[in-house]
């Protein structure tokens, strides 16, 4: 849904328990469908990825 260059915080219908990806956060389908709902998803909202 939201993209900065190649990264991205993305919904999945499948997320693997192992590294995957080149950057993006993935989450469950119905975890970013509850995240968009909230103020926690706005667009502009900083998020710190550990």
């Amino acid at each position: 849904k939201y993209f900065n260059g190649g990264i991205a915080l993305h919904g999945s219908p499948s997320v693997p328990s192992y590294p995957a990806s080149h950057g993006c956060v993935r989450l469950t389908d119905p975890e970013i469908n509850f995240l968009w709902g909230t103020p926690w998803g706005n667009i502009g909202t900083t998020v710190w990825v550990y």
